[in-house]
């Protein structure tokens, strides 16, 4: 199957799902993913879903592989690799994907039910 760009996924109610738990970054063979945790100060529970959040999530997309360990090895079922392209870029500090690239909008999700496994399938 395919793999493209990644995604930060948010839950229903349109909370962050990532917890900076940094499992995706220890299974990433060629350590393109970098994150900074930090802690949920009062008045945020309506962006992130836990106490820890990423407040920095970096993939450097030139060293990627796209071999979907990171998706994986999430236990929040945060990440995913989509079906949509990677962008061309000219320079190479463009190839840095931070949150501004990699989280859903809340008004516009993207599927990524052809990538999602459930746990219960046999």
């Amino acid at each position: 199957m395919y793999r493209g760009q990644h995604v930060l996924k948010r839950d229903e109610q349109g909370k962050e799902r990532c917890t900076a738990c940094g499992l995706c970054a220890v299974a990433c063979p060629a350590e393109a993913i970098t994150m900074v945790a930090a802690e949920r100060e009062k008045g945020e529970e309506h962006l992130y879903r836990e106490e820890k959040y990423a407040a920095t999530y970096e993939i450097n997309m030139l060293r990627c592989i796209f071999c979907g360990l990171c998706e994986e090895a999430c236990p929040k079922q945060a990440i995913f690799l989509t079906d949509r392209i990677v962008d061309a870029e000219f320079g190479r500090e463009e190839f840095i994907y931070g949150k501004d690239k990699l989280v859903e909008p809340v008004d516009a999700r993207v599927d990524i039910s052809k990538r999602q496994v459930w746990s219960n399938q046999s």
